[in-house]
């Protein structure tokens, strides 16, 4: 297994489901909720995506400034995205459900990816 591919799967699998997710609450949902989700979702992929761009681009060579670097701009983004869950959630009109469940988009695309592995490991025997 080549784990240097598996953020760049994660991150795929959870574009899939903010898109699959998106499209059903387009149909389903009010447009508050929709834009909730919307925004909680970009928010998270974003945050994802940015964190691997940061990992690959770290010198691990001299650890105290890759440590210093790579927790400074953790806590830079989480600092952000709060006051970004703030902004939306006190001068739009988003639904704080929507933006939650927008939120969780990256941990289920690691649950799909964690199933699509125990699928794809079992045995002939096992089926």
């Amino acid at each position: 297994m080549n784990f240097q591919k598996i953020p760049s799967i994660w991150f795929f699998l959870s574009g899939i489901v903010f898109f699959v997710g998106f499209a059903s609450c387009l149909f389903l949902t009010k447009i508050e909720f929709t834009l909730g989700y919307f925004a909680g979702g970009l928010l998270v992929l974003s945050n994802a995506w940015l964190s691997a761009w940061k990992i690959k681009k770290s010198d691990f060579y001299n650890r105290g400034h890759a440590f210093v670097s790579l927790i400074g701009g953790f806590y830079f983004r989480l600092f952000f995205i709060g006051l970004c869950l703030f902004a939306l959630i006190r001068f739009t009109r988003v639904d704080p459900v929507g933006l939650v469940t927008g939120l969780s988009v990256v941990p289920a695309g690691l649950f799909v990816m964690l199933m699509l592995i125990y699928i794809s490991n079992r045995r002939p025997k096992e089926v």
